[in-house]
């Protein structure tokens, strides 16, 4: 082995070590090895090299990752210095990465298969027209695991085909070549596969494995076919329907119980085989159904058999969810009758959907055991790969199709499952369990995310089994009692809040309040899920809530005192349904949170402290932050002057976060920093002064996630301490950020931001000196790589001058680097960039600078040497007053009603709502614009 290749295979061996500082050192090192000349090269040959598999699967994920952010950086990768690999590298790669990811282990493949999906989805075709011709010539083999192989990298490129609509006609296009390339190899290919069958088949259970080889081939060849049709029907997959449905339906009653797999947990390469055509054909039906009605029959039959057959076993899940969504697909369809015929429905309800609706002890195992993970599946919305989930969907069509007989049945079932509970409710609980489930299913016609159930089919009185079944289980005193019936409870008032009565909703709170204490995790979370989206709940249609925080009477302190402990129950130390509701409580309550702000400031500035120490969820992460600022928003609110005891109680947990360089929290942190600075009247406190300097430091402004906070941060310190920042001789290095900034297209509008904060804060002699630069930076940009987003917040802040120190001295300043260049920015830039710029401030900007422009700009007049100029810009303003307006201000009506609906934690830049930023009124000396601009237009006879 080369020394070079020795050198990086010991660097990277020591990325496994144990030891932290050895990890860190070393990829270090790999990060400097990165930016020398065909270091990609000599990790991919590095792969191929016979040494310990360990360090070749290691060095296959840092090509991966290598590849994943340099291939094709992103403006924010390339903003965190990014640089794209040489084209004459990335040539080499592809012409050696097909036979080395086939050559290599199967851990090693597998990540050089990724990272040959991602170079594909930006070079293939167009860039990369050899890869197809490639693979087919390595399907001339009799190596199962090579065409495993090629499958396998078949089937991740041409995924990109699955789920898009046909009107994609450069994706079709795409797809069209893929036939045309590999349909006749794959048949080929399958034809083989399929004659290697009978022998393997017939081995027997000494000689099983490649048996299981062949079957993984014959899978991945499946899905291929279905990607290839995932568009629809062409004439060319349309003509191989027949030899594909016939391999398909022999795979699917094809039975071997050598093939089972002794994990229970663990999916069997046959029902891998047999989700894969199941999967296929519920496509097949739903893209055409009638080119595949000759087929319905037989997989009709055949998929209701092996749904008769397959087990409880969580490894069968995947095959019984695949099933029972094609049996769905045919109930939504044309092809409905189907389950017509006599008992058809009654077979289908008792065999199929009730045994699927019911608890299994797998379940019971997760609800107790992996508490996560269970709501992850069970709690509203979450449900989409659960055998419940495919039943519920099953039970809605065919209630859809056959009312009055699905009614009839499943009033049977649930009667009959209330009453065996009855009977026994210490042994009988599930049977309740499967009644609730079966009620849902039953009744939920519509549903969104903001209100649950919208609509029902009218099959259930709802309120009667609230009362009946549903109340009684909340207020049951003992709370640790029957607990997976406690949490179905808790769900039916979550799914069903919007069509429950008010009052119903408002006698569940307490016993929400109450199931907070209970010891499992599952039950006292969603008792924090239901209580956050009731006190979110708006009225349909409106946007008033509709609890009022006087509905919640005396339950707010309990309520929070219950959320708080509940951290200290097991599995939930950092419960994110907790954090959620706290954060909800403090936003619903509003102001008159201010009697128990402090208690609340104390433990939420004791809980970031606990998990700065290691940050483990970052959807908990982020509501901790987003309760902080919702405390500082609704406390100071009520009493301006506690801003001081909030700084007391949060700046250590800051200071802890700063100084252990907790990245996770920069973020954060800069947006509450940037809050509490906003809150404050000026002059600032010394310690805020003392914080500015360190904020200009390099290292944060290289984490791209950190550039929105920070930009605030710094808007935030020119507003409030304008003076402070000039005289401590920081503006430079604040002029600094806007360089860096203003040359990526990623953040160039965070520069503008920048410098929009200088010009309305800032005296004209504290800059001055330093506009023609920042005037040149900008045309640099406009003349070398502009953008429409960078013209439109160019004009922005040209209108922003023009407003505050008039046409005449703007025209002056742009003088010092090019006389008369303000009519060539009017002529290529203005013009065309103003009538898309939107927003109501920024609409009102360039409007009135336009007025300014045509009224006050020396020489710039209707008879003037620019004549021609003028009066396209008056026509521009004309056109602007008359038809603009409208669509910035839907815009930010509609980013308002976003407000509410937290979308949790972002990996690149987390927004806190709650400290979302109070904008000053732009112009405030001008409260009509349009009637500003009539005026003055009348003025110079428009």
């Amino acid at each position: 082995m080369e020394a070079e290749l020795q050198q990086l295979a010991a660097i990277l061996q020591q990325t496994l070590s144990p030891d932290k500082d050895a990890i860190k050192a070393a990829e270090q090192q790999l990060k400097v090895a990165a930016q020398q000349p065909g270091y990609c090269i000599k990790v991919l040959k590095l792969t191929a090299t016979p040494i310990d598999e360990s360090i070749r699967q290691s060095a296959a994920v840092n090509f991966k990752n290598v590849v994943k952010y340099r291939w094709v950086p992103s403006e924010a990768d390339l903003y965190g210095g990014a640089q794209p690999l040489p084209d004459p590298e990335k040539v080499q790669i592809k012409q050696l990465l097909v036979s080395i990811t086939l050559s290599t282990p199967q851990r090693v493949s597998a990540q050089l298969s990724e990272a040959l999906s991602i170079i594909c989805a930006y070079d293939f075709p167009a860039k990369w027209p050899e890869l197809l011709p490639e693979l087919v010539s390595k399907l001339v083999t009799d190596d199962l695991s090579v065409v495993r192989g090629v499958f396998q990298i078949v089937n991740n490129v041409f995924k990109r085909f699955r789920g898009q609509p046909s009107s994609n006609n450069a994706l079709a296009q795409e797809l069209d070549m893929c036939q045309q390339l590999f349909l006749r190899p794959l048949h080929e290919t399958t034809v083989k596969l399929s004659g290697l069958f009978p022998s393997l088949s017939a081995a027997g259970v000494a000689n099983v494995e490649p048996l299981r080889q062949l079957l993984g081939c014959i899978r991945l060849s499946y899905r291929i076919f279905y990607s290839l049709c995932s568009m629809g029907l062409s004439e060319a997959t349309e003509a191989e329907l027949g030899f594909w449905m016939d391999e398909m339906h022999k795979m699917l009653t094809y039975e071997n119980p050598a093939l089972d797999e002794r994990d229970p947990d663990k999916e069997s390469v046959l029902d891998g085989v047999k989700t894969a055509v199941c999967q296929t054909v519920d496509l097949l039906l739903e893209i055409d159904e009638e080119t595949f009605k000759p087929f319905l029959q037989r997989f009709a039959a055949s998929v209701w058999q092996v749904l008769m057959k397959v087990s409880q076993k969580p490894g069968q899940d995947n095959l019984t969810m695949a099933a029972i969504k094609f049996l769905n697909t045919i109930a939504k369809g044309v092809f409905s009758n189907l389950f017509a015929a006599d008992g058809a429905l009654q077979q289908i309800c008792e065999s199929i959907i009730v045994p699927n609706l019911r608890v299994r002890p797998e379940d019971e195992e997760m609800f107790e055991m992996n508490p996560t993970e269970y709501i992850r599946r069970d709690a509203e919305g979450g449900d989409s790969d659960t055998r419940r989930r495919a039943a519920a969907d099953l039970v809605r069509s065919l209630t859809e199709r056959f009312p009055a007989e699905i009614s009839r049945l499943f009033t049977g079932y649930i009667t009959a499952a209330l009453a065996d509970y009855a009977a026994s409710p210490s042994t009988n609980w599930r049977s309740k369990d499967c009644a609730i489930y079966m009620v849902t299913a039953l009744s939920v016609k519509g549903r969104t995310a903001a209100h649950g159930a919208t609509s029902t089919t009218q099959l259930v009185n709802l309120l009667d089994f609230f009362s009946a079944q549903v109340l009684p289980e909340l207020q049951n005193p003992k709370i640790n009692e029957n607990p997976l019936l406690k949490a179905d409870a808790v769900k039916f008032v979550t799914t069903f809040r919007s069509l429950l009565p008010k009052d119903a909703c408002l006698a569940s709170v307490p016993c929400l309040v109450a199931l907070l204490g209970s010891e499992y995790c599952v039950v006292h979370s969603y008792a924090a899920i239901c209580l956050e989206r009731l006190l979110s709940l708006k009225e349909p249609g409106q946007k008033t809530l509709r609890f009022t925080p006087q509905d919640l009477g005396n339950h707010l302190q309990p309520l929070l005192e219950r959320l708080f402990a509940g951290f200290k129950l097991p599995d939930s130390s950092e419960n994110e349904y907790l954090m959620k509701a706290i954060m909800r409580v403090i936003v619903f309550v509003g102001p008159a949170i201010a009697p128990v702000s402090q208690v609340c400031l104390q433990r939420l500035a004791a809980t970031l402290v606990e998990v700065c120490r290691n940050p483990r969820n970052p959807s908990f992460n982020h509501y901790l932050f987003e309760s902080v600022a919702a405390l500082i928003r609704h406390g100071t609110a009520a009493n301006p002057a506690s801003v001081t005891q909030y700084e007391q109680a949060l700046f250590p947990a800051f200071e802890l976060v700063l100084q252990q360089d907790v990245q996770e929290f920069h973020p954060y942190v800069f947006q509450v920093f940037s809050q509490l600075i906003e809150l404050r009247p000026a002059p600032l406190p010394q310690i805020y002064l003392q914080i500015f300097p360190p904020l200009l430091s390099p290292m944060f402004w290289e984490r791209s996630g950190n550039v929105p906070a920070l930009v605030r941060l710094l808007q935030a310190y020119l507003t409030k301490a304008g003076d402070e920042v000039v005289a401590g001789g920081h503006l430079v290095a604040v002029l600094g950020v806007f360089q860096k900034l203003i040359a990526s297209r990623a953040h160039d509008h965070e520069g503008f931001y920048i410098i929009n904060a200088i010009v309305e804060s800032l005296p004209l002699q504290a800059y001055v000196q330093y506009l023609p630069s920042i005037w040149t930076l900008m045309f640099q940009r406009l003349s070398g790589s502009k953008t429409p987003k960078f013209c439109r917040f160019f004009c922005v802040f040209l209108a922003l001058f023009v407003c505050k120190y008039g046409a005449a001295a703007t025209a002056e300043q742009l003088d010092k680097v090019q006389a008369g260049i303000i009519y060539m920015l009017l002529q290529q830039v203005w013009l065309p960039t103003v009538p898309s710029i939107e927003g109501t401030d920024e609409e009102k900007l360039v409007t009135v600078a336009g007025v300014k422009l045509i009224t006050e700009l020396p020489g710039f007049s209707a008879t003037g040497a620019q004549a021609a100029l003028w009066a396209a810009v008056r026509k521009g303003l004309v056109d602007k007053v008359s038809g603009g307006g409208a669509a910035g201000a839907a815009q930010q009506e509609e980013e308002e009603a976003d407000f509410e609906e937290m979308q949790g934690y972002s990996a690149a830049y987390a927004r806190l709502a709650n400290a979302s930023k109070v904008e000053r009124p732009v112009l405030a000396e001008i409260a009509d614009s349009k009637k500003f601009v009539q005026e003055a237009l009348a003025r110079v006879g428009a």
